[in-house]
């Protein structure tokens, strides 16, 4: 039976990867990526043939299924990688999966970098339970709206967020719940990985000390049931 393979990448360190990883890297004849230059870099970083690849996007995810079925109606192995840690968590990456689940191909998930799973023991604060809400609304009074209703949870709130909006969403934070703890850990697994807690007005002053105000990151927020 044919194999797809869904295959974890390092969130920044390059030396996270699995052996397992590498060797199904090596081995596949063709990896749905979602941005080409990020693939050749890592496998060009650890010395492993570049692949024929797929770019697979959210908004042109047609064509990427339409060569995906050529080359699995002609007996290809693939695999799916993201930029960095495990496929699926917020990428385009699912319409690939559910369509090969569909032609009665086994999926194989490895184990491996995934950016909630590496941040949660670096918590200052004890977190029992949380809530993984990913991304938020970028429109204004919408985003507003979403986080408001996310901060009435009792758990911790996990969210996702690209750089440039770092400062927006810590700012936000500030206006709508000023004294809720916050764990932002930073560009985790690389060399200036850094981890910050405390109110949002705290990280955002620290921010501003360090000039980490771009960067790879999570926010980590508070539950109202202490």
């Amino acid at each position: 039976m044919l194999e797809f393979y869904i295959v974890p990448t390092p969130l920044g360190n390059p030396e996270d990867i699995t052996l397992r990883a590498v060797r199904v890297l090596k081995e596949v004849d063709f990896v749905v990526c979602e941005h080409h230059k990020e693939y050749i870099r890592l496998v060009t970083s650890l010395q492993i043939p570049v692949k024929e690849w797929i770019e697979c996007q959210r908004k042109d995810s047609e064509s990427c299924l339409e060569r995906l079925d050529e080359l699995l109606s002609a007996g290809k192995k693939g695999a799916l990688v993201s930029d960095c840690g495990s496929p699926v968590f917020e990428d385009p990456g699912f319409p690939v999966l559910r369509y090969v689940a569909g032609k009665n191909i086994k999926l194989v998930s490895l184990p491996g970098a995934n950016s909630l799973i590496t941040a949660l023991p670096l918590s200052p604060f004890e977190i029992r339970s949380f809530y993984f809400a990913g991304f938020i609304s970028q429109k204004k009074g919408v985003r507003e709206q979403d986080l408001k209703n996310l901060l009435k949870r009792k758990e911790w709130v996990i969210l996702l967020e690209t750089p440039y909006r770092l400062k927006n969403i810590l700012e936000l934070m500030q206006n709508i719940a000023p004294k809720r703890n916050i764990v932002l850990p930073f560009n985790i697994t690389l060399p200036d990985e850094t981890v910050y807690s405390g109110t949002a007005a705290e990280i955002l002053k620290a921010l501003a000390r360090d000039n980490n105000e771009k960067g790879e990151f999570l926010l980590l927020i508070e539950g109202c049931g202490r």
